[in-house]
């Protein structure tokens, strides 16, 4: 008899934990279904901003290939040396250079007769370096002098011998202060818009439901990208930093009151 009452005791004291659980768990449900049931009007609200670039991101991968390992270690530690010395040499700071450790490998090619074959060793690893516009004027002198440290270090990256430019981002460094006041210009269109829309039907509206951001399509900012490898260098004269556009997109339910 005690042992059926333990057991019963158990089994009641699960229950009552997974009711609990399941409480928990469609609380939140069960409060929107509440909010949706009541008067309500759902908007978005978009902001653009445009910033200028101040900030250059580059990507550079150094890659050797050789039939003799201390040969492509040779050559490979090299060439990374000329590049950085390049680069410090064009007054680039040091905390704005990243460098890789070097990866080796074996490489191999294709034969129609005797199949895949080991031709060699090779060596990689990847240069990342930042250049900002010193000035925070941000006049027309800085620009020009923005410009021409990008033409400078393409002309000559690009004409190194295994060496590929793959990539150069374009940002700003005061980024995240403008997507703040961006979504608050977003938050402050979507209200606006929520009036306008309530007014409209001789309402207005009360406290906010709920405020959530969407991941617009360009939020990333993943700005265009330019690519280069060792071919001669084809520079475009009429390059020129221009702007970024940082976009926010917010969703907004107000309550809707009827007059």
């Amino acid at each position: 008899v005690i042992k059926n009452k333990d057991m019963k005791l158990v089994i009641y004291h699960n229950v009552k934990k997974i009711l609990l659980l399941l409480g928990i768990i469609f609380l939140p449900s069960l409060d929107s279904l509440a909010s949706e049931s009541q008067p309500h009007v759902t908007v978005y609200g978009t902001a653009t901003t445009s910033v200028a670039i101040d900030e250059m991101n580059w990507r550079i991968r150094i890659n050797h290939k050789n039939p003799s390992l201390e040969e492509v270690a040779k050559a490979h530690n090299s060439t990374v040396k000329e590049v950085l010395d390049f680069l410090i040499d064009n007054e680039l700071p040091e905390h704005c250079i990243q460098t890789s450790g070097m990866e080796f490998g074996e490489y191999f090619v294709t034969s129609k007769l005797k199949g895949r074959i080991r031709e060699g060793y090779q060596a990689s690893s990847n240069i990342n370096f930042k250049v900002a516009m010193t000035s925070t004027n941000d006049n027309d002198l800085d620009r020009l002098n923005f410009t021409s440290k990008y033409k400078e270090l393409w002309t000559r990256i690009s004409r190194m011998e295994n060496v590929s430019l793959n990539g150069i981002t374009y940002n700003n460094s005061k980024r995240i202060k403008h997507q703040n006041e961006t979504r608050q210009k977003a938050l402050l269109a979507a209200k606006d818009k929520a009036q306008k829309l309530a007014e409209t039907l001789d309402s207005k509206i009360g406290k906010p439901l709920f405020i959530e951001e969407e991941r617009f399509a360009n939020s990333s900012n993943n700005f265009s990208n330019v690519y280069a490898d060792s071919q001669p260098a084809i520079v475009n004269d009429g390059f020129a930093p221009g702007q970024i556009p940082i976009t926010v997109q917010i969703k907004v339910s107000f309550e809707l009151i009827s007059e």
